[in-house]
């Protein structure tokens, strides 16, 4: 089994050793679905308790004065737990490492996601639904709804279609999303130091760089935090 066209790679931002329930979840998940395993990869630079005390004021900055617009911050850059900057963090590194791999499109998904046996075929449909929709015309894509943050829509319409934003609230939640390497390059040049939780922190870069961004309606994926299943490790 592989992902669906034109998705490359999917990394997985779990620490194997702090998060085993989640881990062997997942890990449980891809073997039923049989994925490919050069598709995807389990990654972590750094926990909530290993961030590396050389670098973290190079990488995390509340103060950060370098922002070329107007931000809507979250209001807890200055008091950031950390974990939300190990999630920064571990971010990063990914995007790196999907930016150094030549991928072209790349989904990231947090620990705490909770796919079913149906996923990759309903993220198939959805994919082929936006190629006809809108074709190559974007950059991010959000496939969670994590904070029950959803589009303005009839009561009864449950189609499944892709929402353009309309506004600074790109990611709704960070837990499942879908990115062009080519935004990602873009955001990597801006993204250090970070100054903000990664939903807010990417807010601000995929406004920066003028994202042509989309959210999937009804959502395909659940957050297992977000529902009760897991404790969240923020």
């Amino acid at each position: 089994m592989t992902l669906p066209s034109p998705i490359d790679h999917l990394y997985i931002l779990c620490n194997k050793e702090k998060e085993p329930d989640r881990a062997q979840y997942l890990q449980t998940w891809l073997d039923l679905v049989q994925l490919d395993s050069s598709q995807y990869t389990f990654t972590s630079f750094c926990y909530a308790d290993t961030i590396p005390e050389e670098c973290i004021w190079k990488l995390y900055d509340p103060w950060n004065k370098n922002r070329p617009m107007s931000v809507r911050g979250s209001g807890t850059s200055y008091n950031m737990k950390l974990g939300e900057i190990s999630l920064c963090i571990n971010w990063g590194a990914a995007a790196l490492e999907a930016i150094q791999s030549n991928h072209k499109i790349v989904m990231f998904w947090e620990s705490d996601v909770l796919p079913d046996a149906d996923f990759l075929s309903n993220l198939d449909s959805a994919m082929q639904n936006l190629q006809t929709s809108h074709g190559e015309n974007w950059d991010f894509l959000s496939i969670s709804a994590g904070a029950n943050m959803r589009p303005d829509r009839k009561p009864n319409d449950t189609t499944q279609a892709w929402f353009p934003v309309q506004n600074y609230f790109h990611t709704r939640t960070t837990d499942a999303m879908i990115f062009k390497v080519d935004m990602l390059k873009k955001i990597y040049s801006t993204y250090f130091p970070v100054a903000e939780v990664l939903d807010w922190e990417l807010n601000y870069h995929l406004s920066v760089h003028k994202s042509r961004s989309f959210w999937l309606d009804p959502p395909i994926i659940k957050q297992g935090s977000a529902i009760g299943v897991y404790k969240t490790m923020l």
